[in-house]
This record gives C-alpha cells, sequence and structure tokens, in this order.
C-alpha cells in the first residue's frame, strides 16, 4: 500500500506540473499577444513569482507551506464568491490563480496527500461555481451550453484539478488505510526468557 500511494502522490505531482506549466504558458501566450509590452511582463511576474514563491515554499518548509496554502485557498474562495457578483478583472483571473496554487499543494502533497487532496477540491470548486452560476444566470435558448462553458478558460480547469485531488485523496486514504490497527501484520516478539528452577 505504501509503495502505491508514493507513486500516485509522485504521479500527481507530475501531471499537476504538467497541467499547470501548459495551461500558464498557454494563458500568457494571450496575454503578450493581446496586450503586449510591459503590461504582459507584469502579468507574467504576477503569476510566476507567487507561483515560484510557493512552490519553493512548499518543497523546503512543508508544514508551513500548508498553513499559507491553506489561506491562500481561503482567500480564493472570497475572490471567486465576489467575482460572481461583481467582474473585478477583466481577465481569465479564476483559472489562473488555481492553476499557480495547484503545484505547490501538489509539492505539498508529497507529504500531506489527504490534506493536499481536499485543498485541490476546494481550487476546483471555485471556477465551478463560477461555470454553474453563469448557466443558471443566462439559461435559456440563446444562453450558453454546458458543454461550452466547460471548453472555456475558467471550466477547462475543473475536471483536470479534481482528477488530480482524486489521486491524492487517493494516496492519503492508501496511507490511512496501512496506518490503521489490524491493517498490518503484528511485528513478531521474541520468545520470553524461561527462569531456571
Amino acid at each position: 500500500m505504501k509503495t502505491v500511494s508514493v507513486v500516485l502522490r509522485r504521479t500527481a505531482l507530475v501531471l499537476t506540473a504538467v497541467f499547470v506549466c501548459g495551461g500558464l504558458l498557454f494563458a500568457l501566450g494571450y496575454a503578450f499577444e493581446d496586450s503586449g509590452g510591459g503590461a504582459a511582463v507584469l502579468l507574467a511576474a504576477a503569476v510566476v513569482v507567487p507561483l515560484a514563491a510557493l512552490t519553493v515554499l512548499a518543497a523546503l518548509r512543508r508544514p508551513i507551506a500548508l498553513r499559507v496554502l491553506a489561506v491562500a485557498v481561503g482567500l480564493y474562495v472570497v475572490w471567486g464568491v465576489l467575482t460572481l457578483f461583481v467582474d473585478l478583472v477583466d481577465a481569465p483571473d479564476l483559472p489562473i490563480i488555481a492553476l499557480v496554487l495547484a503545484l505547490p499543494i501538489a509539492v505539498v502533497g508529497l507529504t500531506y496527500a489527504l490534506r493536499a487532496g481536499a485543498l485541490l477540491v476546494v481550487v476546483a470548486a471555485v471556477p465551478f461555481l463560477s461555470v454553474a452560476s453563469i448557466l443558471v444566470r443566462e439559461s435559456g435558448h440563446e444562453g450558453p451550453g454546458l458543454g461550452d462553458l466547460f471548453g472555456g478558460s475558467t471550466g477547462v480547469v475543473v475536471i483536470p484539478l479534481l482528477v488530480l485531488a482524486a489521486l491524492l485523496l487517493l494516496a492519503g486514504a492508501l496511507d490511512r488505510g496501512a496506518a490503521e490497527p489490524g491493517s498490518q501484520q503484528p511485528e513478531p516478539q521474541p520468545p520470553k526468557a524461561v527462569a531456571p528452577r
């Protein structure tokens, strides 16, 4: 079980890194194409600096990083709720923030798989609720379909993040199962010495 858990953790980390790098390169490519110049460089720095800082913190100080990421995810939830009522930024902010948070969470998942998986579920829930609110608000014949919404920049992060969260949750569950009494063979005890008569 321990080997399977380690493989799941590492697989989740590698897949998350590929997904995050690909997604951010795609998004930043559009930013450089649309705005170009100094604005695009500032946007790239606003994405890359927190991503690098959180990932390095997660690699070096996982207990502290877990707390920092829990606070960051809480702030992300607040931001996501605010965007349901007010259009704060004219950019795909929810998927970008989700990608920035996903990689350090996966790094923390190498040690705290269950907690990291739960954080990733929350991170995936924010864009899902955004997509669901658009679907409810614009329902009707002219409104976008479910496939259109999940194919957009916000919806496209939901399913991969849920799959990655499932890998970490499964790894954490396997660790818990191995730690429960009765799930492992008891260690053999040395024979008791017999006192001479």
